[in-house]
Protein backbone atom coordinates (compact mmCIF):
# COMPACT_ATOMS: atom_id res chain seq x y z
CA UNK A 1 0.00 0.00 0.00
CA UNK A 2 1.41 3.41 -0.99
CA UNK A 3 1.03 5.11 2.39
CA UNK A 4 4.28 6.83 3.25
CA UNK A 5 2.92 9.13 5.97
CA UNK A 6 0.85 7.30 8.57
CA UNK A 7 -1.95 9.03 10.45
CA UNK A 8 -3.53 7.90 13.71
CA UNK A 9 -7.21 7.89 14.52
CA UNK A 10 -6.74 11.01 16.65
CA UNK A 11 -4.85 12.75 13.82
CA UNK A 12 -7.70 12.09 11.42
CA UNK A 13 -10.43 13.10 13.87
CA UNK A 14 -8.75 16.44 14.53
CA UNK A 15 -8.36 17.06 10.81
CA UNK A 16 -11.98 16.22 9.99
CA UNK A 17 -13.19 18.48 12.80
CA UNK A 18 -11.19 21.41 11.42
CA UNK A 19 -12.89 21.02 8.02
CA UNK A 20 -16.40 20.92 9.51
CA UNK A 21 -17.07 17.59 7.80
CA UNK A 22 -19.09 16.07 10.64
CA UNK A 23 -17.80 13.12 12.66
CA UNK A 24 -15.18 10.65 11.44
CA UNK A 25 -16.67 7.24 10.63
CA UNK A 26 -13.66 5.47 9.10
CA UNK A 27 -10.53 6.01 7.03
CA UNK A 28 -8.35 3.78 4.88
CA UNK A 29 -5.09 4.18 3.01
CA UNK A 30 -5.42 3.99 -0.78
CA UNK A 31 -3.20 1.57 -2.65
CA UNK A 32 -2.01 2.11 -6.21
CA UNK A 33 -0.32 5.50 -6.06
CA UNK A 34 3.46 5.72 -5.90
CA UNK A 35 4.12 9.46 -5.45
CA UNK A 36 1.73 10.69 -2.72
CA UNK A 37 -0.04 9.31 0.32
CA UNK A 38 -3.83 9.13 -0.08
CA UNK A 39 -6.62 8.15 2.30
CA UNK A 40 -10.31 7.57 1.82
CA UNK A 41 -12.07 9.42 4.65
CA UNK A 42 -15.68 8.59 5.52
CA UNK A 43 -17.58 10.98 7.77
CA UNK A 44 -21.17 11.60 8.72
CA UNK A 45 -21.41 14.16 5.87
CA UNK A 46 -19.91 12.11 3.04
CA UNK A 47 -16.80 10.52 1.56
CA UNK A 48 -13.59 12.44 0.92
CA UNK A 49 -9.98 11.92 -0.13
CA UNK A 50 -7.03 13.21 1.88
CA UNK A 51 -3.78 13.68 -0.06
CA UNK A 52 -0.41 14.24 1.59
CA UNK A 53 2.24 15.39 -0.90
CA UNK A 54 5.43 13.40 -0.58
CA UNK A 55 7.43 14.93 -3.45
CA UNK A 56 6.41 18.61 -3.29
CA UNK A 57 7.14 21.25 -0.70
CA UNK A 58 4.36 23.48 0.60
CA UNK A 59 5.09 26.40 -1.74
CA UNK A 60 4.99 24.16 -4.83
CA UNK A 61 1.47 22.82 -4.32
CA UNK A 62 -0.73 25.92 -4.92
CA UNK A 63 0.01 25.82 -8.67
CA UNK A 64 -1.67 22.43 -8.99
CA UNK A 65 -4.62 23.53 -6.88
CA UNK A 66 -5.03 26.60 -9.11
CA UNK A 67 -5.05 24.41 -12.25
CA UNK A 68 -7.84 22.27 -10.81
CA UNK A 69 -9.81 25.33 -9.69
CA UNK A 70 -9.50 26.80 -13.20
CA UNK A 71 -10.82 23.62 -14.79
CA UNK A 72 -13.63 23.34 -12.26
CA UNK A 73 -14.72 26.85 -13.22
CA UNK A 74 -14.74 25.69 -16.86
CA UNK A 75 -17.21 22.95 -15.96
CA UNK A 76 -14.96 19.89 -15.57
CA UNK A 77 -15.59 17.39 -12.79
CA UNK A 78 -12.21 17.63 -11.04
CA UNK A 79 -11.20 17.42 -7.35
CA UNK A 80 -10.86 21.00 -6.12
CA UNK A 81 -9.42 21.38 -2.61
CA UNK A 82 -11.88 22.01 0.21
CA UNK A 83 -11.39 24.96 2.55
CA UNK A 84 -10.75 24.45 6.28
CA UNK A 85 -12.09 26.51 9.19
CA UNK A 86 -9.31 29.10 8.68
CA UNK A 87 -10.27 29.56 5.03
CA UNK A 88 -7.20 27.65 3.81
CA UNK A 89 -7.23 24.91 1.18
CA UNK A 90 -3.64 23.74 1.88
CA UNK A 91 -2.20 22.87 5.29
CA UNK A 92 0.58 20.86 6.90
CA UNK A 93 -0.27 17.41 8.30
CA UNK A 94 2.49 15.39 9.96
CA UNK A 95 5.08 17.63 8.28
CA UNK A 96 3.65 17.14 4.79
CA UNK A 97 1.51 19.53 2.68
CA UNK A 98 -2.04 18.17 2.58
CA UNK A 99 -5.46 18.79 1.05
CA UNK A 100 -8.91 17.24 1.31
CA UNK A 101 -11.17 16.88 -1.73
CA UNK A 102 -14.59 15.43 -2.42
CA UNK A 103 -14.67 11.77 -3.45
CA UNK A 104 -16.49 11.52 -6.77
CA UNK A 105 -18.84 8.80 -7.89
CA UNK A 106 -17.60 6.24 -10.37
CA UNK A 107 -15.03 3.51 -10.57
CA UNK A 108 -11.53 3.14 -11.95
CA UNK A 109 -11.46 1.28 -15.24
CA UNK A 110 -10.08 -2.25 -15.14
CA UNK A 111 -9.12 -1.75 -18.78
CA UNK A 112 -10.03 0.48 -21.71
CA UNK A 113 -12.13 -0.22 -24.79
CA UNK A 114 -13.09 1.71 -27.90
CA UNK A 115 -16.04 3.37 -26.17
CA UNK A 116 -14.07 4.62 -23.16
CA UNK A 117 -11.26 5.75 -25.48
CA UNK A 118 -13.79 7.69 -27.56
CA UNK A 119 -15.12 9.33 -24.40
CA UNK A 120 -11.59 10.23 -23.29
CA UNK A 121 -10.68 11.69 -26.68
CA UNK A 122 -13.65 14.02 -26.63
CA UNK A 123 -13.03 15.27 -23.08
CA UNK A 124 -9.26 15.55 -23.54
CA UNK A 125 -9.66 17.93 -26.48
CA UNK A 126 -11.98 20.10 -24.39
CA UNK A 127 -9.49 19.96 -21.51
CA UNK A 128 -6.72 21.19 -23.80
CA UNK A 129 -8.85 24.05 -25.07
CA UNK A 130 -9.67 24.99 -21.47
CA UNK A 131 -5.97 24.95 -20.57
CA UNK A 132 -5.01 27.50 -23.20
CA UNK A 133 -5.90 30.51 -21.05
CA UNK A 134 -4.61 29.35 -17.67
CA UNK A 135 -2.36 32.28 -16.71
CA UNK A 136 0.54 30.59 -14.90
CA UNK A 137 3.04 28.83 -17.15
CA UNK A 138 4.92 26.27 -15.08
CA UNK A 139 7.32 23.91 -16.82
CA UNK A 140 7.18 20.21 -16.04
CA UNK A 141 9.32 18.98 -13.16
CA UNK A 142 9.88 15.91 -15.35
CA UNK A 143 10.66 17.68 -18.60
CA UNK A 144 13.69 17.92 -20.87
CA UNK A 145 16.26 18.80 -18.20
CA UNK A 146 15.00 15.94 -16.02
CA UNK A 147 15.16 13.45 -18.93
CA UNK A 148 18.84 14.30 -19.49
CA UNK A 149 19.84 14.28 -15.83
CA UNK A 150 17.92 11.14 -14.83
CA UNK A 151 19.10 9.08 -17.80
CA UNK A 152 22.69 10.06 -17.00
CA UNK A 153 22.29 9.10 -13.33
CA UNK A 154 20.77 5.74 -14.28
CA UNK A 155 23.37 4.83 -16.90
CA UNK A 156 25.35 2.55 -14.56
CA UNK A 157 22.15 0.70 -13.58
CA UNK A 158 21.02 -0.05 -17.13
CA UNK A 159 21.97 -2.52 -19.79
CA UNK A 160 23.90 -0.92 -22.64
CA UNK A 161 20.97 -1.46 -25.04
CA UNK A 162 18.58 0.27 -22.65
CA UNK A 163 20.82 3.29 -22.19
CA UNK A 164 21.42 3.48 -25.93
CA UNK A 165 17.66 3.53 -26.54
CA UNK A 166 17.18 6.30 -23.97
CA UNK A 167 20.04 8.49 -25.15
CA UNK A 168 19.21 8.08 -28.85
CA UNK A 169 15.57 9.03 -28.39
CA UNK A 170 16.39 12.04 -26.20
CA UNK A 171 18.91 13.26 -28.77
CA UNK A 172 16.44 12.84 -31.62
CA UNK A 173 13.77 14.75 -29.71
CA UNK A 174 16.23 17.52 -28.81
CA UNK A 175 17.10 17.97 -32.48
CA UNK A 176 13.47 18.00 -33.56
CA UNK A 177 12.18 20.39 -30.90
CA UNK A 178 15.05 22.83 -31.46
CA UNK A 179 13.75 23.27 -35.00
CA UNK A 180 10.06 23.39 -34.03
CA UNK A 181 9.88 25.72 -31.06
CA UNK A 182 6.49 27.14 -32.04
CA UNK A 183 4.41 24.00 -31.46
CA UNK A 184 1.13 24.85 -29.66
CA UNK A 185 1.27 24.67 -25.88
CA UNK A 186 -1.33 24.76 -23.13
CA UNK A 187 -1.64 23.77 -19.49
CA UNK A 188 -2.00 19.99 -19.60
CA UNK A 189 -2.74 17.15 -17.18
CA UNK A 190 0.58 15.42 -17.82
CA UNK A 191 -0.36 12.03 -16.33
CA UNK A 192 -3.81 11.21 -17.67
CA UNK A 193 -3.57 7.44 -17.44
CA UNK A 194 -6.87 5.62 -17.31
CA UNK A 195 -6.41 4.98 -13.58
CA UNK A 196 -6.57 8.76 -13.12
CA UNK A 197 -10.18 8.80 -14.30
CA UNK A 198 -13.45 7.60 -12.85
CA UNK A 199 -16.26 6.15 -14.98
CA UNK A 200 -19.91 5.36 -14.42
CA UNK A 201 -20.21 2.49 -16.85
CA UNK A 202 -18.64 3.85 -20.04
CA UNK A 203 -19.34 7.50 -19.16
CA UNK A 204 -16.49 9.57 -17.75
CA UNK A 205 -17.48 10.98 -14.34
CA UNK A 206 -14.25 12.64 -13.14
CA UNK A 207 -10.58 13.31 -13.89
CA UNK A 208 -8.23 13.19 -10.90
CA UNK A 209 -4.54 13.53 -9.92
CA UNK A 210 -3.33 16.74 -11.55
CA UNK A 211 0.07 16.72 -9.85
CA UNK A 212 2.02 16.45 -13.09
CA UNK A 213 0.19 19.40 -14.64
CA UNK A 214 2.41 21.84 -16.51
CA UNK A 215 2.53 24.18 -19.50
CA UNK A 216 3.91 22.32 -22.49
CA UNK A 217 3.11 20.87 -25.91
CA UNK A 218 -0.51 19.81 -26.32
CA UNK A 219 0.55 16.87 -28.50
CA UNK A 220 2.75 15.57 -25.70
CA UNK A 221 -0.30 15.23 -23.45
CA UNK A 222 -2.27 13.54 -26.22
CA UNK A 223 0.63 11.13 -26.72
CA UNK A 224 0.70 10.29 -23.00
CA UNK A 225 -2.99 9.40 -23.16
CA UNK A 226 -2.71 7.37 -26.37
CA UNK A 227 0.27 5.37 -25.07
CA UNK A 228 -1.60 4.40 -21.92
CA UNK A 229 -5.18 4.03 -23.14
CA UNK A 230 -4.51 2.37 -26.50
CA UNK A 231 -1.47 0.11 -25.97
CA UNK A 232 -1.29 -3.64 -25.52
CA UNK A 233 0.64 -3.94 -22.26
CA UNK A 234 2.25 -7.24 -23.23
CA UNK A 235 3.65 -6.07 -26.57
CA UNK A 236 3.58 -2.28 -26.45
CA UNK A 237 1.75 -2.21 -29.78
CA UNK A 238 -1.21 0.08 -30.38
CA UNK A 239 -4.72 -1.33 -30.49
CA UNK A 240 -5.88 0.43 -33.66
CA UNK A 241 -9.59 0.26 -32.84
CA UNK A 242 -8.96 2.14 -29.59
CA UNK A 243 -6.49 4.47 -31.30
CA UNK A 244 -8.90 5.44 -34.04
CA UNK A 245 -11.80 5.88 -31.61
CA UNK A 246 -9.79 8.19 -29.33
CA UNK A 247 -8.24 10.31 -32.07
CA UNK A 248 -11.43 10.63 -34.13
CA UNK A 249 -13.22 11.98 -31.05
CA UNK A 250 -10.31 14.27 -30.17
CA UNK A 251 -9.93 15.79 -33.63
CA UNK A 252 -13.68 16.42 -33.85
CA UNK A 253 -13.21 18.94 -31.01
CA UNK A 254 -9.68 20.22 -31.67
CA UNK A 255 -7.93 19.92 -35.05
CA UNK A 256 -4.13 19.55 -34.73
CA UNK A 257 -2.04 21.84 -36.91
CA UNK A 258 0.21 20.54 -39.68
CA UNK A 259 3.20 21.12 -37.40
CA UNK A 260 1.56 19.07 -34.64
CA UNK A 261 0.91 16.25 -37.08
CA UNK A 262 4.58 16.27 -38.08
CA UNK A 263 5.59 16.21 -34.41
CA UNK A 264 3.36 13.26 -33.58
CA UNK A 265 5.94 10.43 -33.92
CA UNK A 266 8.40 12.33 -31.73
CA UNK A 267 5.75 13.05 -29.11
CA UNK A 268 4.63 9.44 -28.89
CA UNK A 269 8.21 8.27 -28.42
CA UNK A 270 9.22 10.91 -25.88
CA UNK A 271 6.00 10.43 -23.90
CA UNK A 272 6.76 6.70 -23.66
CA UNK A 273 10.35 7.49 -22.69
CA UNK A 274 9.27 9.89 -19.92
CA UNK A 275 7.23 7.21 -18.13
CA UNK A 276 9.79 4.49 -18.75
CA UNK A 277 12.39 6.76 -17.20
CA UNK A 278 10.30 7.74 -14.16
CA UNK A 279 9.51 4.08 -13.53
CA UNK A 280 13.19 3.18 -13.86
CA UNK A 281 14.09 5.93 -11.40
CA UNK A 282 11.48 4.72 -8.89
CA UNK A 283 12.38 1.06 -9.39
CA UNK A 284 16.12 1.49 -8.87
CA UNK A 285 15.53 3.94 -6.03
CA UNK A 286 13.48 1.31 -4.18
CA UNK A 287 15.51 -1.80 -5.00
CA UNK A 288 16.96 -2.03 -1.48
CA UNK A 289 13.54 -1.65 0.16
CA UNK A 290 11.39 -4.73 -0.64
CA UNK A 291 8.18 -3.17 0.69
CA UNK A 292 8.54 -0.03 -1.40
CA UNK A 293 9.80 -1.99 -4.42
CA UNK A 294 6.59 -4.02 -4.39
CA UNK A 295 4.62 -0.78 -4.84
CA UNK A 296 6.41 0.25 -8.04
CA UNK A 297 5.08 -0.12 -11.57
CA UNK A 298 7.02 -2.35 -13.96
CA UNK A 299 9.41 -0.19 -16.04
CA UNK A 300 9.54 -2.77 -18.84
CA UNK A 301 5.94 -1.99 -19.75
CA UNK A 302 6.95 1.41 -21.09
CA UNK A 303 10.18 0.12 -22.54
CA UNK A 304 8.04 -2.13 -24.74
CA UNK A 305 5.79 0.79 -25.68
CA UNK A 306 8.79 2.93 -26.64
CA UNK A 307 10.32 0.12 -28.70
CA UNK A 308 6.99 -0.36 -30.48
CA UNK A 309 6.78 3.37 -31.30
CA UNK A 310 10.32 3.31 -32.66
CA UNK A 311 9.29 0.49 -34.97
CA UNK A 312 6.13 2.21 -36.19
CA UNK A 313 3.92 5.22 -35.53
CA UNK A 314 0.57 5.58 -37.32
CA UNK A 315 -0.62 8.92 -38.62
CA UNK A 316 -2.25 11.33 -36.21
CA UNK A 317 -5.22 12.18 -38.43
CA UNK A 318 -7.26 9.00 -38.82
Amino acid sequence: MAVYTSLSDSDMRALVADYSLGELVSFQGISGGVENTNYFVNTTTGKYVLTLFEEFEFEEVPYFLDVVAHLQEKGFNVPAALVDSQGERLRMVNERPAIIVDCFSGQELASTNANTCREMGDVLAKLHLAGEDFPTQRESHRGIAWWHETSRLLESELESEQFSLLSTQIAQFDTFIAQHGDLPKATIHGDLFYNNTLFNGEKLSAIIDFYNACHTWVMYDLAIVVNDWCSDRATGELDMEKYQALLTAYTAQRVPSVAEQEAWPYMLRIAALRFWLSRLEAWHGAKDDPERLAQQHDPKEFQRILEARVRHTPALMV
